[in-house]
């Protein structure tokens, strides 16, 4: 019998905080600042790692603002200008790019594992009746406009799929849509805080990026941070 550790699953690994995170960061952060490299990536990073960290402070009778707070986080990564109009990209178009431009850097696998322990929550989040409804163009009117050059051509309306897809990509865009599409609920008032209509909805989503901006951020600044990851919506004022 060998007498080897036995391997641990992802679900077993220590959760990465947003200070566990920063710290190795931050002397590559600082080298590459003095090489006036890599700025936009910095900022990106810089800005997803504060509203993470406030985000983590929330306990669970401030759900619905450590919600919106993660997906600032999020949205501090994949939010993007469209080269066509020079203005922000739609959060569906903006998160699917993202997600195909960021597992192609997933070389140690870290964000694969993530998308793998989350298999239960995307499948509830993709039959969720709320999200059912809302999904509406959704991720297909996304890949419809990326086929059409990023106009702002709509596809047909379509249920959406039954199971999350194989494709990792995809997987993560669509992940990133429902958590979205929670969050614009939050946002735009049509729901009261802490209300329990949408108690699971809420759950599920901050539990999804909570498990998947550590691994988002260790992609990025581990290999991504060599890539262009599209002009930021609001560049820091000189």
């Amino acid at each position: 019998m060998s007498d080897a550790p036995a391997a641990r699953s992802p679900t077993h690994l220590p959760q990465m905080t947003a200070a566990l995170l920063r710290a190795p960061w931050k002397e590559r952060r600082d080298s590459y600042a003095e090489a006036h490299l890599y700025e936009d990536v910095r900022i990106r990073v810089h800005r997803s790692l504060t509203w993470m960290e406030k985000a983590e402070s929330r306990g669970d009778a401030d759900a619905d603002t450590a919600l919106i707070e993660w997906w600032a986080a999020a949205s501090a990564l994949f939010s993007r200008v469209s080269a066509v109009t020079q203005q922000p990209l739609a959060d569906r178009e903006a998160s699917l790019s993202f997600s195909r431009q960021i597992v192609q850097w997933d070389r140690d696998g870290t964000l694969t594992s993530v998308l793998h322990t989350l298999a239960g929550e995307a499948m509830a989040m993709w039959n969720d009746p709320y999200l059912t409804r809302a999904f509406g163009l959704g991720l297909k009117a996304a890949l419809a406009s990326e086929q059409a050059g990023g106009s702002e051509t709509r596809a047909p309306s379509a249920a959406p799929l039954a199971a999350p897809p194989e494709d990792g990509a995809l997987r993560l865009a669509g992940i990133l849509e429902r958590a979205g599409l929670t969050v614009r609920q939050l946002t735009l008032g049509a729901a009261s805080y802490g209300g329990a209509q949408n108690r699971e909805a809420v759950a599920r989503s901050r539990r999804a990026l909570a498990a998947l901006l550590p691994a988002l951020l260790q992609v990025i600044t581990e290999h991504g941070y060599v890539d262009d990851w599209g002009t930021l919506c609001s560049a820091p004022r000189a």
